[in-house]
């Protein structure tokens, strides 16, 4: 009576092992056909325009052209869309020395829009018969010559890239703009007892002579300086050691004193 029993439950399961595995099979089915569909429509993606980059945007450029911007990114035309890491490519706009900061976005579904931060040019250093362009964070281009300077931006003489012309830089970031378009050049003219020491000439003729270190606080004086010298009186500022003048008729007087002894 105990067999009868258990042959009547095996046989009752029957039916819902077939339904289980038909549940199972037609979820398979369903998995392998959703994985060619996918398969397949990645395909036809790939192979369609839509996937790949068809406009480059720029913006935020001054120095650097379109051109540079979209040659330093390394994105091209045709590209694949989906291939495109936004920050590989930002980190290599910003290897650019001129670059400060990049940011890069994909627009709409074939746009990316590349948006740069550059640093600015205060002036540039004359180098057999070019202009080298010096940066706000103290970098001097010798990889970009230029035919001639663009704008009337300071002239700096002798300096290369090391901490003195960082120095530099850092002094005259601190100084007023109205002071900054009162000099023309600035001389690197090291002595043995100061290896900073720098030469300016002004836009108004004057001449003066410095140090580098605490070069913006007494540079600051200027205006009020040059303002107490007699009308028509142009000479030499020194302002390394408090601010003391010499008019360029004393210096040649005396130049003239000591070449006839």
């Amino acid at each position: 009576m105990a067999k009868n029993k258990k042959v009547v439950s095996i046989e009752s399961r029957i039916p819902e092992l077939k339904k289980y595995r038909k549940k199972r099979l037609i979820r398979h089915l369903i998995l392998l056909i959703g994985f060619f569909v996918l398969l397949i429509l990645a395909t036809l993606y790939f192979l369609s325009p839509i996937s790949k980059v068809e406009t480059i945007y720029v913006s935020g450029n001054r120095e650097l052209t379109e051109q540079d911007v979209r040659s330093d990114s390394g994105i091209q035309k045709g590209d694949y869309m989906i291939a495109t890491n936004n920050k590989n490519v930002e980190e290599q706009l910003e290897k650019n020395k001129m670059i400060k900061k990049a940011t890069v976005e994909k627009s709409r579904l074939r746009a990316i829009k590349i948006k740069i931060t550059e640093y600015k040019t205060i002036g540039y250093q004359p180098r057999d018969g070019f202009y080298y362009e010096i940066l706000e964070n103290g970098e001097l281009l010798l990889e970009r010559a230029r035919k001639f300077p663009i704008g009337n931006r300071v002239l700096f003489f002798n300096f290369k890239n090391d901490d003195v012309l960082k120095d530099m830089v850092k002094e005259w970031k601190k100084l007023p703009v109205s002071v900054q378009n009162a000099v023309s050049e600035i001389h690197l003219e090291p002595t043995k007892s100061d290896p900073e020491h720098i030469l300016l000439y002004m836009n108004d003729g004057n001449q003066v002579t410095a140090t580098i270190h605490g070069f913006a606080e007494k540079m600051s004086y200027y205006p009020s300086i040059s303002a107490q010298l007699n009308a028509g009186q142009k000479g030499v500022i020194d302002l390394e050691v408090g601010a003391y003048f010499e008019s360029y008729y004393k210096k040649k007087q005396e130049k003239e004193k000591a070449d006839s002894e």
